[in-house]
């Protein structure tokens, strides 16, 4: 009997409630895990209004469903789905567009996050994250690498897009207001509508001033050349300022919130059990695929949902056309058909490709840039902290799981 078959035998009101309580929880979810051993995948009822959707839990099914265009983000905007502030459904949103619209404007960005380009960044990430840390340890232990682990790729993303550095503390600030949606709601609203304004105004001002010499550097200056390029062509399609104010904000949210969540949890980890961080400090070459290891074992929590425009088989299940699919990418990372003993940790097992940045179309496109600031950042810690420890002993630590990645709230630390 399929998955589909059981499940229609029940009535909405006997599903599961999803998220469960561990669903944002950086340590394996024993929900999902039950859930997976049974099956690949469940209906259950969907957050504050209790949608009945598809939650898929192996690896195989989410990978064909992601990159299925029969799929669409911008359908699921018709139910008003239930998401974390950090998602804030907006139209205008790479996030929330189908191709071509997505494709569309993802072109534009394409070119700024090229591997070369963000290899050419690595030195100044790299130098970001020394500065950080000799400023903790020049103020004493114990200290807080969970400043290190927001602050990093907040000033990198600003960086790219050509924040002012005066600038920087209130983009930090407004930008934290979204993912705290859940205290204090008015607040995220408030933060919101001084972020669009912000970056309305940068891109205006980056494109009344482009860069003199004539060749784009900053990410927003290459965007707008090539969307001017996009313009100037006979069958040109080129972005509306609404829908360039909305790329700058996605981008920049995108770009250090999950980040500095994989971070905090990475750092974390390695030092509740120090033997992982020993490892590497004994043999810095294991970093590259102790890095793809770290980052299957700390996925983003979830993707957006996604709704079926027609019946598709995915195997073992049918999704019926109008019906919402929701992938928790912690469940993917820990599927046991694809990743042996698949809780444990260990640095040095063979990379699989995983769905820690998603798959298909809505891929991150900030995945490299993402795999640099965390590698980076190890490699500041193991080479100036060696004997770096938790202050605090782990299990006393507090999590912070309404976030779009649950995390300690602080990382006490001493070396």
């Amino acid at each position: 009997m399929s998955v589909t078959e059981t499940v229609r035998t029940e009535s909405d009101q006997d599903l599961p409630s999803f998220p469960f309580p561990d669903t944002f929880s950086p340590h394996p979810s024993g929900h999902l895990a039950e859930l997976a051993r049974a099956a690949p995948a469940h209906r259950v009822r969907f957050g504050p209004g209790q949608v009945p959707i598809w939650l898929v839990v192996r690896y195989a099914p989410a990978r064909a469903m992601l990159a299925d265009p029969r799929f669409s983000r911008t359908r699921t905007l018709a139910f008003n789905p239930p998401l974390t502030a950090g998602q804030i459904p907006d139209p205008n949103s790479l996030l929330w567009l189908d191709p071509p619209a997505h494709t569309r404007i993802r072109r534009l960005v394409n070119a700024g996050f090229a591997h070369r380009r963000i290899e050419r960044m690595r030195a100044g990430i790299a130098a970001t994250a020394r500065a950080r840390i000799d400023a903790m340890i020049a103020q004493g232990a114990p200290g807080d690498l969970r400043d290190l682990a927001f602050h990093l790729p907040i000033e990198v993303i600003c960086e790219l897009l050509g924040v002012p550095d005066l600038d920087r503390e209130k983009i930090r600030t407004w930008s934290a207001s979204l993912f705290r949606f859940h205290l204090d709601p008015q607040g995220a609203a408030a933060g919101l509508g001084a972020l669009y304004g912000y970056l309305g105004e940068l891109v205006r001002a980056r494109r009344a001033a482009p860069p003199a010499d004539g060749e784009p550097t900053g990410l927003l200056d290459v965007i707008l050349a090539a969307n001017d390029e996009q313009a100037a062509a006979a069958d040109g399609d080129p972005l509306t300022d609404a829908e360039l104010h909305s790329l700058a904000m996605t981008l920049l949210i995108g770009g250090f919130e999950t980040t500095g969540g994989v971070i905090s949890n990475v750092i974390t980890t390695l030092l509740t059990d120090r033997s992982h961080w020993e490892s590497l400090v004994a043999d810095r070459a294991q970093l590259p695929t102790a890095v793809e290891e770290l980052l299957r074992y700390h996925p983003l929590s979830m993707t957006f949902p996604r709704v079926a425009t027609e019946d598709v088989d995915l195997g073992g299940f049918v999704v019926r056309a109008g019906e919402v699919v929701v992938v928790p990418l912690a469940a993917m990372s820990r599927d046991p058909e694809v990743f042996a003993d698949p809780d444990r940790l260990d640095l040095t097992r063979e990379p699989v490709t995983n769905l820690t940045f998603g798959h298909g179309p809505h891929h991150c496109i900030g995945a490299h840039l993402a795999r640099v600031e965390l590698t980076e950042t190890l490699a500041a810690l193991l080479d100036k902290l060696p004997e770096l420890r938790l202050a605090v002993p782990a299990d006393e630590l507090n999590y912070e799981l309404k976030a779009p990645i649950g995390r300690p709230e602080t990382l006490p630390v001493r070396w």
